[in-house]
C-alpha cells in the first residue's frame, strides 16, 4: 500500500514536468522552423535638385547706379537793358525749333540806345574830322606868323642902324621892338595852337573808342533784346511774363538743346580702378536704362573734372528717343565696367557664404572655392559673378540646401 501511494504521487509529480518539457520542445521547434528575414539595408536620402552648367566667358561687372539728368547747354537769357517785354511766345516746357523767336524788349528800349550810340561816334569822328582841318590852318597860320616875325626883326635892326646915323629917333625903334615883341607872342600862339593838335586827337580819339564801344554794345543788346532760337531745344524755366517791365540783368527764361541731356550718376570709389583699366584699354563703357519695357544703352561720355571721398561722377548719353526726359529726373541704370575674362556666372542661390559653391561630380556634392567679383545680369536676370578652378561643362547646384556638405548624393532634376 505505502509502494503504491508512492507512485501514485510521482505519477502525480511527473505530469507538470512532462506538459513543461513538451511546451519547451515545442517553442524550440518553432524557433528553428521559423523563416528566415534578409538583413535591412540602411540607405542614404538622395536630394532632389537643380543645376546649370558652367560656361566660362568674357563678362563684365553690373552696378546699380542712380542719376539725374542734366543739360551741359543750360542757357539763362538775361534782359540787356531796362525795358518791356513786348513779345513772349512761349511757356515752360514748350519745345522750340532753330530760328524761332523766343522773347523780344519792346523796339523803343532797344533802338533808342541803339541810336544815340551810333550819333555819338558820327559826332566824334566829325569833331576829329574837324580837328584834322585846324591842325592844318594852324600849320598855316604858323608859317605865316614866323614870316612876320621875321620882316619885325628887319624893321627892329633897320631903326637900330638909322638911330646910330641920326637918321631915326629912339620912339621910332621903341615901336618897332614893341611891334617885334607882339608878333613873337602871335608866333608862340600859333606854335601852341600846332602842339595841342596831337593832344586834342589824342583826346578824340579816345572818345571816338569809347564811343564805337558803346555803340557795340547797343548792337549787342538789340540783338540780345530779341533771343532767336540758335538750335532746336526746350524751355526749361520762364521768369517773366508779356508786359512786365524788366531791369538791366533780370532774368528772363532758361532754355537747353535736346541733343545736350545726359545722365550724371555717380560711380563707386570701389569700382573706379575697374572703370579706369576700361577707359585706358580703349573699352567702351555703357550703362543700360529700361523704360516703358524697353532697353536703352548710354554710353559712357566722360568722367568729372574732381573726385570725391564717395567716387567720381560719370556724364552717360542720352539717346535721342530720351529726349522727351526733363532735366532734375532721377533714373535707376545698370552700368557695366571692363570685361572680366575666364569667368562664369551662377544664381544667387548657387553661392554659400562668400565664396562657396557645390559641383556636382558623379550624383554628389564636392565644394569648390571661388572669387567673388561682384554682380552681372545674364538676359535680365541678376547673377553672381564668379572666378576659379572650375572646369567648362561642370554641373554647379543652384537649389539653396541647408545641409548641403561635400559627399551629400543628389539628383537633377529635368
Amino acid at each position: 500500500m505505502a509502494l503504491t501511494g508512492f507512485k501514485n504521487r510521482l505519477k502525480a509529480a511527473m505530469v507538470p514536468l512532462l506538459i513543461l518539457a513538451g511546451v519547451i520542445g515545442i517553442f524550440v521547434f518553432l524557433k528553428a522552423t521559423k523563416p528566415t528575414q534578409p538583413p535591412v539595408e540602411i540607405q542614404q536620402k538622395v536630394w532632389p535638385i537643380q543645376a546649370m552648367t558652367v560656361q566660362v566667358q568674357s563678362l563684365s561687372r553690373v552696378q546699380t547706379l542712380y542719376g539725374k539728368v542734366e543739360s551741359f547747354r543750360l542757357v539763362e537769357v538775361s534782359a540787356p537793358v531796362t525795358g518791356i517785354v513786348a513779345e513772349f511766345p512761349v511757356k515752360a516746357g514748350d519745345d522750340f525749333q532753330k530760328g524761332m523767336k523766343l522773347v523780344a524788349l519792346a523796339d523803343s528800349d532797344l533802338d533808342l540806345p541803339y541810336q544815340i550810340a551810333k550819333a555819338d561816334v558820327a559826332d566824334t569822328q566829325a569833331q576829329l574830322n574837324l580837328e584834322k582841318l585846324a591842325y592844318d590852318a594852324n600849320q598855316k597860320r604858323l608859317e605865316f606868323e614866323k614870316k612876320v616875325l621875321a620882316l619885325k626883326e628887319k624893321d627892329v635892326d633897320r631903326n637900330a642902324k638909322l638911330l646910330k646915323k641920326d637918321l631915326a629917333s629912339k620912339s621910332v625903334l621903341d615901336k618897332s621892338k614893341e611891334a617885334l615883341v607882339r608878333q613873337q607872342y602871335v608866333v608862340v600862339g600859333a606854335k601852341l595852337s600846332v602842339q595841342e593838335h596831337k593832344v586834342k586827337v589824342s583826346q578824340l580819339q579816345a572818345r571816338l573808342k569809347k564811343s564805337q564801344a558803346n555803340y557795340e554794345q547797343a548792337k549787342i543788346n538789340l540783338e540780345r533784346g530779341r533771343v532767336i532760337a540758335p538750335y532746336d531745344g526746350r524751355v526749361a524755366q520762364v521768369s517773366v511774363a508779356q508786359g512786365n517791365r524788366v531791369n538791366a540783368g533780370t532774368k528772363l527764361l532758361s532754355y537747353y538743346a535736346l541733343d545736350s541731356l545726359e545722365l550724371r550718376a555717380k560711380i563707386p570709389a570701389e569700382q573706379l580702378k575697374s572703370v579706369y583699366e576700361g577707359l585706358q584699354s580703349g573699352e567702351t563703357l555703357s550703362a543700360q536704362l529700361e523704360m516703358n519695357n524697353q532697353q536703352f544703352e548710354l554710353p559712357l561720355k566722360r568722367l568729372a573734372g574732381e573726385a570725391e571721398t564717395s567716387g567720381v561722377d560719370a556724364f552717360f548719353a542720352l539717346p535721342d528717343a530720351l529726349k522727351i526726359l526733363r532735366p532734375g529726373e532721377l533714373l535707376q541704370v545698370d552700368f557695366y565696367g571692363e570685361h572680366l575674362k575666364d569667368v562664369f556666372a551662377v544664381p544667387y542661390s548657387a553661392l554659400y557664404g562668400a565664396d562657396r559653391i557645390y559641383v556636382i561630380e558623379q550624383g554628389v556634392l564636392q565644394v569648390k572655392h571661388v572669387k567673388n567679383l561682384g554682380e552681372t545680369r545674364i538676359n535680365g536676370q541678376s547673377m553672381v559673378l564668379l572666378r576659379g578652378e572650375i572646369a567648362e561643362g561642370a554641373q554647379v547646384m543652384t537649389t539653396h540646401l541647408p545641409n548641403a556638405i561635400s559627399g551629400l548624393k543628389v539628383s537633377v532634376m529635368e
